[in-house]
């Protein structure tokens, strides 16, 4: 039974003249995983508002079969600041229930209550029975069972990591009983151990799933459809993105053979027109002159019969056009994304010794040790909470160690990408921060083509910007900074698939030296060379990676 179809769906912005959305044809049924992929800015949570009834279409319809279906939202990097505990902001997706629940623990807290007070508390009891809260409780403590909770359930939200968070948020929204879940960029701020358990998860999941990823390994192991939003059209094809990007390619080179035989029909067809025109008009000024008789009849006949064909091709010519036409396949400009060459250094670029760093109380790296070698590319692999930013930040000298000394090759320059984009300023025009890099401008508009980001946004200011566009703009300053080590927190985070693809091609021939932390398995297979585990203040120096 489908959930939701979306037909023939049109979406143009007020300030626009252009459509985002042209034609899209959507159909959402029970148990697909559905993964909508897309470059940044083509549309995608455009069409996820307008599937949450946040917007209307310019045109076009949304259907349901018998009734609106719940529909449940994951945002991507949303976070709610409360004060709660795990289990009460679980028990607080029903407000009304939790109210009373809430107001039952703080009576029964109370050493004496006053008659008032019996009162009310004997009144919120029997409310209690009557709308069958036992019950809701049971639900919440299993949800927090099976989403793996159990420890964190007297945390604090604010407390919480980014995938902690992101299984509470998952969590609150099951505990609405959604028949589609909807989910934006799900994986980021996740672990490896996190993402292979939403895999699972997914994968188990009964309901229907849409949702937007740029993780090309989670998209495999878990899509059941692939629905590719470009140019304001939906492209669907059953399967995962392996297959669909093998099936797509097949496609659009038995497009490609189409076209050119249709283009050589076409050429041959026209010649052959060309011809009899030519002959048709050559011969009748010749013949007229011989007066009229039985020759100039029959090469009269000849040269309109040849005109009248001549006629009939260009018609199969136009009908060919109009009714059957072949178009030319698009191919995406394949960009090439290139750091500059960087003055490469000899033998240890970075030496940490001894390092201890807490926050508080709270140990995070205890007697650590690491060297980063030239060329070296280190992958930071660990959970979430094991130190990973902290040691970047570290290296970086935004924070100071508590015992322990980082030294440093000379001539170094270090390029540093955070997560947070912490390092851009959300006041400052995008013109400005590129120029602070001393290039010309030229070169930064030709660069900011090949990253994917739109010549006009060299105007606006960096806190109107998309998160991909933010992604790529902070990239944008480490190709223009000439560093020759690069410290990369969740480079990917953000960035479409393409981007993702070339960007890892592009560090896995940078030549100068990296520590880099990443989630997203393909892009860690295509550049990490060594491997360092982070585990609870302690390290494993892991594998050596290949090249």
């Amino acid at each position: 039974m489908q959930f939701i179809q979306l037909k023939d769906i049109h979406y143009c912005y007020p300030d626009q003249y252009k459509s985002i959305l042209s034609g899209i044809d959507l159909v959402i049924a029970e148990q697909e995983k559905i993964a909508l992929i897309g470059k940044n800015g083509c549309g995608k949570t455009t069409l996820i508002r307008i599937i949450l009834g946040e917007l209307s279409p310019s045109r076009g319809q949304i259907s349901y079969p018998v009734i609106q279906p719940i529909v449940s939202y994951l945002p991507q990097d949303t976070r709610i600041s409360s004060n709660l505990s795990v289990e009460d902001f679980l028990l607080g997706v029903s407000e009304q229930n939790y109210q009373i629940i809430a107001q039952i623990r703080s009576l029964e807290a109370q050493t004496t209550l006053s008659e008032a007070q019996g009162v009310q508390l004997a009144s919120l009891w029997h409310e209690y029975h009557s709308l069958n809260l036992a019950n809701w409780e049971e639900e919440v403590q299993t949800m927090i069972m099976d989403m793996d909770l159990s420890s964190l359930r007297d945390r604090v939200c604010d407390s919480l990591s980014g995938g902690e968070y992101t299984r509470l948020q998952l969590s609150s929204l099951l505990l609405e009983k959604p028949d589609i879940l909807i989910l934006d960029e799900p994986t980021n701020h996740l672990d490896l151990v996190q993402i292979k358990w939403l895999e699972e998860w997914l994968n188990s999941y009964q309901g229907a799933v849409l949702y937007v990823s740029h993780d090309k390994s989670f998209i495999d192991n878990t899509a059941s459809k692939i629905a590719e939003l470009t140019n304001g059209k939906l492209e669907i094809r059953m399967g995962n993105y392996t297959s669909y990007t093998r099936d797509k390619h097949q496609l659009k080179m038995h497009q490609l053979v189409q076209y050119k035989q249709r283009k050589q029909q076409i050429q041959s067809l026209r010649e052959a027109a060309q011809k009899r025109r030519a002959w048709a008009s050559s011969f009748q000024p010749e013949t007229r002159s011989e007066g009229r008789g039985a020759v100039y009849e029959s090469v009269y006949n000849a040269a309109r019969t040849q005109m009248q064909q001549a006629r009939n091709i260009e018609k199969r010519i136009i009908m060919l056009n109009e009714r059957f036409p072949v178009e030319r396949p698009s191919f995406e400009k394949d960009y090439k994304l290139r750091f500059g060459p960087v003055e490469q250094s000899h033998g240890e670029l970075i030496n940490i010794s001894g390092l201890s760093f807490s926050y508080g109380k709270s140990l995070i790296l205890s007697d650590f040790y690491l060297n980063l070698g030239a060329s070296e590319r280190i992958w930071l692999s660990g959970a979430n909470g094991s130190g990973k930013t902290t040691l970047l930040r570290l290296v970086a000298g935004e924070l100071t160690p508590n015992e322990g000394h980082i030294s440093f090759a000379n001539r170094l320059r270090i390029g540093y990408y955070r997560q947070d984009f912490s390092g851009l300023n959300p006041q400052q025009m995008v013109r400005s921060c590129l120029l602070e890099s001393g290039k010309e401008e030229g070169y930064i508009r030709t660069l900011m083509g090949c990253v994917g980001l739109k010549d006009a946004l060299i105007n606006e200011q960096v806190s109107q910007l998309s998160w991909g566009e933010k992604a790529k703009l902070q990239l944008l300053n480490l190709l223009l900074g000439d560093y020759n080590v690069l410290l990369l927190d969740e480079p990917t985070n953000h960035l479409d698939l393409k981007s993702r693809e070339m960007l890892g091609k592009a560090l896995s021939n940078y030549k100068g030296a990296m520590i880099f932390v990443s989630h997203d398995r393909a892009f860690i297979d295509k550049v990490a060379t060594r491997e360092v585990e982070l585990s609870c203040g302690s390290l494993d120096l892991g594998e050596q990676r290949r090249e």
